[in-house]
């Protein structure tokens, strides 16, 4: 018979595997950079520290895809942050390691267990960046919820949700308005081009919009991004080093 593990070895065990991988969380500045490309969207020019951001997919964009590479393009920023993927067994590792994600760097847990919100306190402690599937069990009381975000202020940590949750400071909508890179009759999907939407309840009463066109890898510097917002005159910036291979993972 196969022993079943208790939810104080499991968390034992995360917690090894932590300090095994992950060094001491630095919880300054106060945003975590993230591509030039998306720091004209963002408040502060990055993902706040110890905020939630919530990726979901636009009106227009049923499927889903584009949530997937916009996490990995987080992922690949400028500091390669150390994370942990949570519940989120089918995300495509190759592509992520193909536009720029520095595997060594990511812990994987697909699954989390039925306590989610305990294993997300624990990781809080030895990464920059938890992402997790978006949850709304039995345990994901207003309590336990104000619990894990005090805990993600206190150290820094940014949590980003993969589709809604409750009290976001941030929610990222995402939709593809293009695909590029088929030869004539052949080839594959090599670009692709994201609008990115801001709201949230630290977007500061602003609208705001970015498009990010995601290029095949070893494209460096094509990638045009226009960023509009209520009051603010359009902007221009470039989106380096973010490579883009077609799959299914978003």
């Amino acid at each position: 018979m196969f022993d079943i593990p208790t939810r104080e070895a499991t968390l034992i065990e995360l917690r090894r595997r932590l300090a095994e991988t992950a060094p001491v969380v630095a919880v300054e500045p106060s945003v975590l950079p993230v591509p030039d490309a998306l720091a004209g969207l963002l408040p502060g020019g990055g993902l706040p520290k110890g905020g939630i951001i919530s990726l979901v997919v636009d009106d227009d964009d049923q499927a889903g895809a584009g949530t997937t590479s916009l996490l990995f393009s987080l992922l690949a920023g400028p500091t390669k942050p150390w994370s942990a993927l949570v519940g989120l067994p089918d995300l495509g590792m190759q592509a992520a390691a193909e536009l720029g994600v520095d595997l060594a760097r990511v812990v994987l847990i697909p699954n989390p267990g039925v306590d989610l919100l305990q294993v997300l306190s624990v990781l809080a402690d030895g990464v920059d960046l938890i992402a997790v599937a978006s949850y709304h069990g039995p345990l994901a009381s207003p309590a336990r919820l104000r619990v894990l975000s005090a805990r993600l202020k206190q150290r820094g940590t940014v949590l980003v949700a993969m589709g809604d949750w409750a009290g976001a400071d941030l929610t990222l909508s995402v939709s593809v308005a293009a695909w590029g890179g088929l030869g004539t009759g052949h080839g594959r999907l090599r670009d692709r081009e994201l609008v990115v939407r801001l709201r949230g309840r630290r977007a500061q009463g602003q609208f705001r919009e970015v498009r990010i066109l995601l290029r095949s890898e070893g494209v460096e510097g094509n990638g045009r991004v226009h960023i509009t917002s209520a009051g603010l005159v359009p902007a221009v910036a470039q989106l380096r080093g973010a490579p883009y291979i077609a799959s299914r993972t978003g």
